[in-house]
């Protein structure tokens, strides 16, 4: 167990100013634009305060979208574990993969309506339909993606709203007493108008006390049904085991992880096997530089990198990769066997990691919120994202949390836009030079010693570390160490 960590050490890329690279959404083959660095070493908080400045890693590559130029800003999303209130969807996925679980039962399968059934809509895939990267220096990546199928259509809720509307006719009042009254055409539109306003896809409203109290069942209730049930057709396990440093547990079950994400990159994102290698896996997914951490009194398992793995009958059958930081846990990716792609994994690994959040805040009262990744308005394969609820965006200027629905309307008009009020600066962005943090010849200096000993080319020095410094903000440019040889 470790007692101490040392300082972060991250060696300075740019790259905003370069020509951008393609874009694993838009399919643009150079317009793409980052700002990257290499993390030899980071500490949690490091992490935690980069991430909450539009930072993301794959591997140890650590990288900053240039919002403003890029084709597809990438805006950093997180969602209030605490209050997060299910839709209608996430309890169907939740109650099909029990029902796989408890009954043998697969999706679509036909059941009697004592069973239960008739709830056909589908979940996410997170990481389905977005390009792995970090397979090197300088490369970007995309975290958890996917997208909602949905099995019920629009026509059929549409219908369904409208036999609810109040006043609604009912039968034997018309002129054929089996059929419904004959009204005005009025009277159909405007009936018609509040169907469709009763159709609302916004994320329900919080429940109040009355409905907690009415023994409405809980995101926990649901996953943990299969562990109150008698008996089981198949047995789940999750398991948490530490990659960095890779502990006993990890070190046993690496050739079959491995074997899955290979599936998973052939079958899902139908990559070639040499594009899927165990070297890439393990630099994409394994390695990391985050520190293992502890706090007296908190995790007991601790804070770093790890790999959440679901054993369905003594196999893995999928991994979700999570950082846990001071204040979060933050979703990396997901990957999973195709065969079981009919589970909905993406949904469903997204909501036992809310749960997990949960479990961990009564541990470490700091520890609130679920990151998970980028939201990208732009691309509705990401749009998902912003269907958690409550779900805040990143300002992209300011670095202030706001609502997602009210950044959409924003995000309507323009891929890009600000969410702070009019005047608001960055504060953390405003860094003194000097007390920058730098490592030189294995010695650790401000920026002022570094130019006493260096002092050529000072105009240069200054606008590196000028960029960096308002990119990472103050904290990490003052505590990190960046590397100049």
């Amino acid at each position: 167990m470790a007692d101490s960590v040392g300082p972060g050490i991250v060696e300075w890329y740019g790259g905003g100013d370069r020509p951008g690279h393609r874009c694993g959404y838009c399919k643009s083959s150079d317009t793409n634009v980052s700002d990257g660095m290499w993390a030899h070493a980071l500490t949690v908080q490091d992490y935690q305060d980069l991430i909450d400045r539009g930072w993301r890693r794959s591997g140890k590559y650590c990288y900053k979208p240039k919002m403003d130029t890029t084709c597809c800003p990438h805006y950093t999303i997180k969602m209030g574990a605490l209050d997060f209130k299910m839709s209608k969807s996430h309890k169907k996925i939740i109650k099909q993969f029990n029902k796989f679980i408890i009954h043998g039962k697969k999706r679509g399968e036909h059941e009697t309506e004592e069973d239960g059934m008739g709830e056909t809509e589908g979940g996410g895939l997170k990481g389905a339909g977005a390009e792995k990267g970090g397979k090197k220096k300088g490369s970007g990546s995309h975290d958890s993606s996917g997208k909602e199928k949905v099995m019920e259509t629009d026509k059929d809720r549409v219908e369904t709203e409208t036999s609810q509307v109040k006043g609604a006719p009912k039968p034997g009042l018309g002129a054929d007493p089996n059929k419904p009254k004959c009204k005005k055409a009025k009277e159909l539109r405007k009936e018609r108008k509040l169907a469709k306003q009763s159709y609302n896809p916004q994320p329900e409203k919080q429940p109040s006390q009355k409905q907690k109290n009415s023994g409405e069942k809980t995101l926990e209730d649901l996953l943990n049904e299969p562990d109150q049930a008698e008996s089981c057709a198949h047995k789940l396990e999750v398991k948490l085991v530490r990659v960095n440093p890779p502990s006993s547990e990890f070190e046993d079950t690496h050739e079959e992880s491995y074997g899955v994400f290979k599936r998973y990159q052939m079958g899902i994102h139908h990559e070639e096997e040499w594009d899927c290698s165990e070297d890439q896996f393990d630099q994409f997914l394994c390695e990391g530089p985050l520190q293992e951490e502890y706090k007296e009194g908190r995790l007991p398992m601790g804070y770093g990198s790890f790999h959440q793995q679901y054993w369905l009958d003594g196999q893995i059958i999928a991994v979700g990769v999570i950082d846990i930081l001071p204040n979060c846990v933050s979703s990396v990716y997901l990957y999973y066997h195709p065969d079981y792609d009919f589970l909905s994994l993406g949904t469903y690994s997204a909501l036992r990691e809310i749960a997990f959040v949960r479990e961990l805040n009564k541990k470490d009262p700091d520890l609130t919120f679920y990151y998970m990744g980028y939201y990208i308005h732009s691309c509705p394969k990401m749009k998902y994202k912003g269907q958690y609820y409550p779900s805040y965006l990143l300002c992209p200027e300011v670095y202030s949390w706001h609502p997602i629905e009210e950044c959409a309307p924003k995000l309507d008009q323009n891929r890009y836009s600000r969410f702070a009020e009019p005047g608001k600066e960055d504060e953390e962005g405003k860094v003194e030079l000097d007390k920058v943090m730098i490592l030189h010849k294995r010695m650790a200096m401000t920026y002022e010693q570094y130019k006493l000993l260096n002092p050529r080319k000072q105009t240069t020095h200054d606008n590196v570390i000028r960029k960096y410094s308002s990119f990472v903000g103050r904290s990490c440019a003052t505590r990190m160490l960046l590397y100049r040889d």
